[in-house]
Formats: structure tokens, C-alpha cells, sequence
């Protein structure tokens, strides 16, 4: 069977799978980038010695984290064409113990500062919303008029269900908002398109100017870092109450909220260096 007709009923199965269009997309890019290499147009043309040669290039020219994502995407295929005789090893990465590029409580403070002093509210609240909520950036669409005045919100997202709460500081500062921008329903940080929440490119280009002015490494300037913040903030103030953080989060593992409970490498550096003094 001819390849594009073995990826038109891959890509079926994705639809019933339910995944996002994004993933779908990444999924048939990797399929055919790995095709294109070699010129593939039926399935029997698929060899290990073909593969092998495919996961040499990904090795020579991506990072690990990017080559295990390729791999499982074309061991995914493999199953479905039930070629698993064929599927690749994944490149063993040790697991990290630290956030590196998470933001401090001191890198917060003074990116809201300076967000204050540009005068740049909207995006003000949208960094105070991301750090003091731990929702992602693809749920801002979740932070409506209406959200805002029960002061929680079911959101839907990675094919989970979860409450995120919105503390009433948060709450009177986004209703003050609303009253002056003369927004009376929906999404509140939106767009030209009402509908819709505003860019992840906006808001990352906006964080880092506001960063850079700040003098706040912008490695750490990204809308995941304040999801982050919100962790270790949350497990600092409820005794590494890990099993609630989940839920905040919308974790199912443990092991990937466990993370957060562990140091930095500065702190873990600066705890050795008092232990000695």
C-alpha cells in the first residue's frame, strides 16, 4: 500500500484519538520529513537500516528531548503499519532535578514592577494571572467575565477536567480591568477577534521586553516559567501538599509534580555553601 493513503488512515485514528490539530500536524510533519529522507512510497520500501540512518541524522542534529519526541512519533507509525519489529530505541536522558529557568519570587517582583512602570496592564494581569492561578498559556481563553465573577472556572484541556481558582485580589484587579476596557462578557485578555485569546507570540514577545527591561534573564521570561512559580509558591505555603498541586495543575503523575519540590541549582549550591560557614 502506497504511503499517503497509510498516513490519511494514521491520521484517522488521531481524530479518534481526539487529539489536538497541533499534535496531528507535528505528527504527519515527522512521518513525512522521515518519507522525503528517503524517498519512501510504500510501506515495503520501510527497513530497519533506513530507520537507523533516520535516527542518526535526528542524533547529529537535534537534542535529545526533540530526537525522543521524533521517535515516538515514527514508533507510533511503525505499530500502525505493524512494523514494531521495526521501532527505534529512545535516547536515554537523565531526568532533571532542577528548574533552572524558572522564575525566582525576586525575577516576579521585578518584572511586575516594571510591567507597572511601562504602564503595560494588560500585560500586568496577564502575568498575575498565569503566577497566581498555575493555568497554562493555551487557557487563558478559561479567564472570562464571567469566571471572574464566580471566582473559579472548569477547564478542559490535554482531555482533563479541572476547577482553577482565582483568589479575590486577583478577582477585584480583573474587574477593575474590565470596567475600564468596557469588557462586559467572554475572554477577557483577547484579541482583534473577540473570541479568542490573545497569541502566545504577543504575550512571549511582550514578557521578554518587559524582562529585559527589568534586567530579569529572559530565558526566563515565558508563560511556563509562571506556571512554575505558582507550583513552588503553592508547595512553600501548604507543607509539599503534592496531591492538591496535581489537581490545581492537571497532572495525573505525581513524579512530574514531585519536581517542583525539589531546589534549584543555586539553592541547592547556597544551602551547601551556609552548611559550612
Amino acid at each position: 500500500m502506497k504511503f499517503e493513503d497509510k498516513i490519511q488512515q494514521f491520521m484517522v485514528q488521531l481524530d479518534q484519538e481526539e487529539l489536538e490539530q497541533g499534535t496531528k500536524d507535528k505528527y504527519k510533519k515527522n512521518i513525512i520529513a522521515y518519507i522525503d529522507m528517503f524517498k519512501i512510497q510504500d510501506i515495503e520500501e520501510i527497513t530497519k537500516d533506513n530507520l537507523i540512518k533516520y535516527k542518526s541524522y535526528l542524533e547529529a542534529n537535534y537534542k535529545p528531548a526533540t530526537i525522543n519526541n521524533k521517535l515516538i512519533i515514527i514508533n507510533k507509525f511503525l505499530k500502525f503499519v505493524d512494523l514494531q519489529k521495526y521501532t527505534l530505541k529512545l535516547i536515554r536522558v537523565q531526568r532533571k532535578t532542577n528548574l533552572e529557568n524558572a522564575m525566582s519570587n525576586v525575577d516576579y517582583e521585578r518584572v511586575i514592577r516594571f510591567a507597572k512602570r511601562l504602564n503595560k496592564n494588560k500585560m500586568l494581569l496577564i502575568i498575575r494571572t498565569l503566577a497566581e492561578t498555575g493555568i497554562r498559556i493555551e487557557e487563558l481563553k478559561y479567564i472570562t467575565v464571567e469566571a471572574v465573577k464566580k471566582g473559579t472556572e472548569q477547564v478542559y484541556n490535554k482531555k482533563k477536567i479541572r476547577t482553577i481558582i482565582i483568589n479575590k485580589a486577583l478577582c477585584k484587579n480583573l474587574k477593575k480591568y474590565c470596567k475600564e476596557k468596557g469588557i462586559t462578557k467572554g475572554i477577557i485578555f483577547h484579541g482583534r477577534n473577540k473570541d479568542k485569546a490573545l497569541s502566545k507570540s504577543y504575550i512571549w514577545q511582550e514578557l521578554q521586553y518587559i524582562s529585559g527591561q527589568a534586567r530579569v534573564n529572559k530565558k526566563k521570561a515565558h508563560a511556563h516559567s509562571m506556571r512554575h512559580l505558582f507550583a513552588k509558591e503553592y508547595l512553600k505555603q501548604n507543607n509539599n501538599d503534592i496531591f492538591t498541586l496535581a489537581d490545581l495543575l492537571g497532572h495525573t503523575s505525581l513524579e512530574t509534580v514531585k519536581i517542583y519540590a525539589k531546589r534549584s541549582l543555586a539553592e541547592q549550591r547556597k544551602s551547601l555553601v551556609n552548611m559550612y560557614k
